[in-house]
């Protein structure tokens, strides 16, 4: 009875060893081999799935739609097509679907807020500064550049949006924030773009529209997006900052101790301090002793031996 006892319980660890193994595997085999394609993308693969794909494959918080042969990657009210994927750097490359044609238009959403910054905890948005830009589209109720032309030398007017005495102007504030506005001025919306150079001291309409139409990378992780599900904020590793693709964790949580903690902190002390000493005092004991012991037959030797007076 004893033996089969024995024999269950060191099968049962190996038994659930072997079911998370073949989990593991399972998962594993789903991210390399279920792949989708949507007209010139051809490389949709965990973690992003299309829309219509076996629940198997990606992660559902990265789903594309595929519309007329186009990849469609959808956050809050915007709308972008996915012109390439990255999985070395992490990377999509995307153009809002209003700007693909190069047609006169506002965003179709807004993936970053008033200051540049992605909103979606799915995604890190470019981790590579000095090419990192933002166009933002101010509407104005009188013309800008009669007010400061020097000041706002760069406020290019959209001439499909300047209607009716109201001014529809285009910013593009390179790596600085531009959230000081004339007073009869107020943000619309802001387009990620990349940073040029040449668009930004000598700005025309036509410049910025190419510069919208070919579109912003964005990166993902879903290291990060675990994170803030966990509650926990995500930040980059500090020894992989030149690592491709970047690597994230979570930030470690620091609090101060509460005075039950320090007090259970010191009681450990004490107790390890105490049981050190009982073994230093008991290893002394057991020194004391052989020492004795080694010196007492000796004294026996002398007792035994006769007197020669």
């Amino acid at each position: 009875m004893r033996k089969g006892s024995t024999t269950s319980t060191i099968l049962f660890p190996v038994l659930i060893f072997l079911l998370f193994t073949i989990q593991v595997q399972a998962r594993n085999l789903n991210e390399v081999s279920c792949s989708s394609s949507c007209g010139d993308i051809h490389n949709i693969k965990y973690p992003f799935r299309l829309r219509g794909d076996p629940s198997s494959c990606g992660d559902p918080d990265y789903e594309f739609s595929c519309v007329n042969n186009k990849t469609i990657l959808e956050i809050y009210t915007g709308k972008y097509y996915v012109r390439n994927i990255s999985y070395t750097d992490n990377l999509l490359r995307l153009v809002d679907v209003n700007f693909a044609n190069g047609s006169c238009s506002l965003p179709s959403g807004s993936i970053v807020d008033r200051d540049g910054y992605v909103q979606d905890f799915r995604y890190r948005g470019q981790l590579n500064y000095s090419t990192e830009s933002r166009i933002r589209f101010i509407k104005c109720s009188s013309n800008v550049t009669l007010q400061s032309i020097e000041k706002h030398y760069n406020y290019t007017e959209v001439p499909c949006l300047t209607r009716n005495g109201s001014y529809m102007y285009a910013v593009q504030d390179g790596m600085y924030l531009a959230n000081n506005y004339p007073r009869t001025c107020s943000l619309v919306s802001v387009a990620p773009v990349d940073y040029h150079e040449d668009v930004y001291k000598s700005p025309t309409y036509e410049a910025m529209v190419k510069v919208l139409q070919a579109g912003f990378d964005l990166g993902w992780s879903v290291e990060c997006r675990n994170c803030q599900l966990a509650g926990k904020q995500c930040v980059i590793d500090a020894k992989a900052w030149e690592t491709r693709p970047v690597i994230f964790q979570c930030q470690k949580d620091y609090h101060e101790l509460t005075r039950s903690e320090a007090n259970l902190i010191i009681l450990a002390l004490c107790v390890a301090a105490l049981i050190g000493l009982v073994i230093i005092v008991a290893i002394l004991v057991c020194v004391i002793r052989k020492f004795k012991k080694r010196k007492q037959p000796v004294k026996n030797l002398q007792n035994q031996l006769p007197s020669t007076l």
